[in-house]
């Protein structure tokens, strides 16, 4: 006859608890991983936004500057009327915002009489400049048919702050009263807040006067 042993061995209290514990150290590394992941690709998105903001700013100004040779105007503003007339008093920080006045079909023939005419350039211009405060570089999204992110306060505030710091800086050898030998410093500076620490995006660019000179 064959005996058959009902007794089966099971597992200890310590083997269950060690088992326990490595479950438990898998499923927080784990969740350690996945949160640090998202946290990483956040912090990416972020300054991929930054950069485009700050490169927006920009080509801003360097359209500024061109649109002021183009216009007859001197690059960086002459006398009242400095930057498609925004009030460019000189260093300091400013804020750049898009417009959306631009010039009708009718506006654009050659030798038109407004050609000249800084009030109506500047009314038309694509770009304006307004003094820095901390309110007005606030950015905000706009949703039409794309995102688009602007300094005019509407409902959706992005998290993000811009502006640009100007600096005018003269060539080697050259005077600072000597106007047309002088080149302008351009910082395009974005600031938002992660993870209650403010975060800052930098990006640098000179100016300078491409033409050497009005027309």
């Amino acid at each position: 006859m064959i005996q058959i042993n009902k007794k089966q061995k099971g597992f200890s209290i310590p083997e269950v608890i060690v088992a326990i514990s490595i479950v438990v150290l898998i499923i927080m590394t784990a969740t350690n991983l996945l949160v640090s992941s998202m946290r990483a690709n956040r912090n990416n998105v972020n300054r991929i936004i930054a950069y485009n903001l700050a490169q927006e700013a920009l080509e801003g100004v360097r359209n500024i500057r061109d649109g002021n040779w183009l216009q007859n105007q001197y690059w960086r503003g002459n006398g009242d009327y400095a930057f498609f007339g925004e009030p460019f008093v000189g260093d300091g920080n400013y804020i750049i915002q898009k417009k959306h006045a631009l010039f009708s079909k009718g506006q654009c023939g050659q030798g038109a009489d407004f050609v000249n005419d800084v009030d109506t350039v500047t009314a038309a211009s694509p770009w304006e400049l307004a003094l820095y405060n901390d309110e007005k570089s606030k950015l905000y999204i706009r949703e039409s048919d794309y995102t688009e992110y602007t300094h005019e306060p509407v409902n959706n505030f992005s998290g993000f702050k811009r502006w640009v710091e100007i600096e005018t800086v003269p060539y080697e050898g050259g005077l600072e009263e000597d106007t047309y030998k002088l080149k302008l410093n351009v910082t395009a500076v974005v600031e938002w807040e992660e993870r209650s620490r403010e975060q800052q995006l930098r990006i640098p660019m000179i100016l300078t006067d491409w033409k050497s000179g009005t027309m």
